[in-house]
């Protein structure tokens, strides 16, 4: 059985960039040197890139045959040729040149066939549209990716855009949106520029008083309106209201430019209908045939002087796959579940991986969980005007499972509260202390209904059941596994763990970090146990981090330190101190986060929570990479990884096949910062075991660890308006 991955490796010969001097020095004004960039490029040829060395910046070029120049710049620099450097890929600042050069090669060269480019998600798109659905443009496109793996690699992944016809200034004249609505829903979000050359940009602002046929404030000498005829010509600005609104664009970490917003359009990635998402379902022999084509399209890229040699096979090195973990369940740690051992939930045959899932449900109802507790819980059932008695009855199926498989007792008859009736509410609330959690029935799914009870509840923990999805279930004849995990869900919300991964992974503890929001951004983090995986901590209220996605050095350390506090202090952890800790980023560290962290840890040592020889790594964990794993014989299985280099991991968790029909997407584990040792293959071989962990519907597979699903899901929560406290693992 062969392995491979939608990558190519490019073999690029040794590269001398040669390096001119700016005078005077512009410090870190970024756009200015990227236009000394497109001048010198523009003067001498090849590609040219800014490039620091120690305090001083300069403009790199690579591939040019020109003689060394003296150039007149921008804001009357002067570019002179200073020396040459050999790039060394394995710096990212070298790399980052060759990175650039090559998908401006790419963008020329694939113009001529038909593509245009959007930067926001490095996907070239056909100019001509596949069809039409739901009044969108259907483009088909390939995702590229140009990484430095030990060799450059280049990584295509096909993908459909949808483009609508409502433009930016539709949304502003619409009654219902506005400009208000608009500043505060759209702006941050990404549109294309809709000239020529199609430019992805980020809208930044409104200004309610400064029309396109004026001067915006500011650097501007031009009315917009006027630099637009410039710059695209007369058919562009006939397409534009003289009266409407001057919008702030920026290209990537440019300054802000102004823009007429009728020539905005969504980008692709921003606006896209229910039915493209199972349109851009390809089956793994669609999606690679598709890759094929777009590789034999690009051929090899050169860069001016510079010949490159893309491969034509994939990569198939360092691709494997992880065995599964044993599960441990009830009292008797020696009741295990693992893939070739009898399957007691079924006939005593061994078990394979097609049972898997569906085994989990069978062994906790066979054997139990493997943590409970005999103690009995107050519990409300919160329903809407007249379900009161749907409401019960489904209380007390799921109050029966929980009695009869996870070995807790729940109220009988439990408090009720009808949750429309705002007296109601406000009466009962006055004996909330009484009342240890909460069972939420709801007609149909409704965020804001769910967030409202969260509300009513003030954070105790929460489960909920919806009329629609139990109807649906009793038709199907699945209404017995809707109750299973509706009644798990809550027991685990209360203290109950299904199920464990004993002594099989690699640290102590291991923490999930979370930046993400709704009505807000915030940051929360969730310690669960490396020896029995037990929650030993979570973030309970807010931690907003304003419109930033990366917290500041001084919240990335207060989080680290009361969580492993919070993780050792607890009676149910077995820790005195900790020894070693993983760090889950759902996303990416950034700079501050780390050099909070490097703080926390010293906090931690000096005040005893850690031992001397505390070893900690910090993991970037990507949802969505471009990356794809592909079998010969077909779907690769659940496991599968490919090791890129010493720092990163793709694999596959449970959850990754979803759609059947569907090319699995595996997330990306990739090692930012470690203090001690650790290696790459265990980092993805934990990562994987985690998401195992999907307690509150043991029968379903999650994609993400469970570090990392739980901040995304408590960040859903905490980041909403009506929120301000959350006491429980959100599954």
């Amino acid at each position: 059985m062969g392995r491979f991955i939608n990558s190519f490796e490019i073999d690029v010969p040794p590269v001398t960039a040669d390096l001119y001097d700016i005078d005077p020095q512009p410090n870190d004004n970024y756009p200015l040197l990227n236009a000394h960039a497109t001048i010198l490029e523009e003067n001498i040829g090849g590609r040219a890139r800014w490039y620091s060395q120690g305090s001083r910046h300069y403009i790199a070029v690579i591939g040019t045959e020109q003689e060394y120049a003296t150039i007149q710049s921008a804001e009357g620099a002067e570019l002179e040729f200073a020396h040459e450097t050999e790039l060394d890929f394995s710096e990212w600042s070298d790399f980052k040149i060759l990175q650039e050069a090559l998908i401006e090669e790419l963008k020329q060269d694939l113009e001529a066939d038909g593509y245009w480019y959007d930067s926001t998600k490095n996907t070239f798109y056909r100019e001509n549209r596949e069809t039409q659905i739901e009044g969108y443009d259907i483009h088909p496109g390939v995702e590229v990716r140009i990484s430095y793996h030990d060799r450059p690699l280049i990584t295509l992944d096909p993908t459909l855009g949808a483009i609508g016809s409502r433009t930016l200034a539709d949304y502003l004249n619409d009654d219902s949106w506005g400009i208000d609505r608009v500043s505060e829903e759209l702006v941050g979000r990404t549109f294309i520029f809709q000239t020529s050359d199609r430019t992805s940009c980020t809208v930044t602002g409104v200004f309610e008083n400064t029309t396109v046929s004026e001067v915006p404030p500011g650097r501007f000498d031009n009315e917009t309106l006027d630099e637009i005829e410039d710059r695209h010509g007369r058919e562009v600005a006939d397409k534009v209201d003289p009266s409407e609104p001057t919008v702030k664009i920026r290209y990537g970490n440019s300054d802000w430019y102004p823009a007429a917003p009728s020539l905005l359009l969504f980008a692709p990635s921003e606006d896209r209908p229910d039915d493209i998402s199972q349109r851009a379902t390809f089956s793994p022999r669609e999606r690679w045939e598709k890759v094929e084509g777009f590789r034999e399209l690009i051929g090899n890229i050169n860069i001016g002087t510079i010949q490159t040699d893309i491969s034509q096979p994939p990569v198939r090195d360092g691709i494997s796959a992880y065995g599964y973990p044993v599960l441990t369940f009830g009292d008797d740690p020696s009741t295990e579940m693992g893939i070739g051992r009898p399957n007691i939930s079924f006939d005593g045959s061994p078990l394979t991986q097609e049972y898997w899932n569906p085994a989990k449900q069978g062994y906790l109802e066979e054997v139990g969980p493997r943590r409970t507790f005999d103690e009995d819980f107050n519990i409300a059932v919160l329903f809407p005007e007249g379900a009161e008695d749907d409401a019960l009855r489904a209380y007390q199926q799921v109050r029966e499972y929980v009695e009869d498989h996870l070995g807790i007792i729940l109220s009988d008859p439990p408090g009720r509260v009808n949750y429309e009736d705002p007296h109601e509410v406000e009466d009962w609330q006055q004996s909330l202390d009484n009342i240890d959690a909460g069972f939420g029935y709801l007609p149909q799914h409704d965020e804001e209904v769910y967030h409202q009870l969260i509300e009513i509840l003030e954070g105790k923990p929460l489960q909920s059941l919806t009329a629609v999805n139990l109807r649906s279930a009793q038709r199907s004849g699945h209404e017995d596994d809707v109750i299973a995990n509706t009644a798990v869900g809550l027991g685990v919300k209360l203290g109950v763990v299904p199920f464990s991964i004993e002594n099989q992974l690699d640290t102590d503890a291991y923490l999930g970090l979370s930046v993400t929001g709704r009505d807000r951004t915030v940051a929360s983090g969730v310690v669960v146990s490396g020896t029995n995986n037990q929650i030993l901590y979570q973030t309970e209220e807010t931690n907003p981090t304003g419109r930033s996605t990366v917290t500041n050095q001084g919240l990335a350390k207060q989080i680290l330190i009361r969580a492993v506090q919070g993780a050792v202090t607890n009676p149910r952890s077995g820790f005195e101190q900790l020894d070693s800790l993983t760090i889950h980023r759902n996303g990416y560290l950034g700079d501050e986060e780390i050099a909070g962290l490097r703080e926390g840890v010293e906090y931690l040592k000096s005040n005893g929570y850690v031992t001397d020889s505390f070893k900690w790594v910090g993991v970037d964990v990507q949802h969505s990479p471009t990356y794809r794993i592909y079998d010969d014989d077909g779907m690769p299985d659940m496991g599968s990884y490919a090791q890129l280099d010493d720092e990163t991991v793709l694999l596959l968790t449970t959850d990754a096949p979803q759609l059947k029909q569907g090319t699995p997407q595996p997330i990306l584990c990739k090692i930012a910062v470690e203090e001690g040792s650790f290696d790459i293959y265990s980092v993805g071989r934990d990562a994987f075991y985690l998401s195992e962990l999907n307690w509150g519907a043991p029968s379903k597979g999650i994609k993400d660890p469970l570090t990392v699903y739980l901040t995304r899901r408590m960040n859903r929560r905490l980041s909403h308006d009506r929120v301000s406290r959350l006491t429980y693992p959100p599954f």
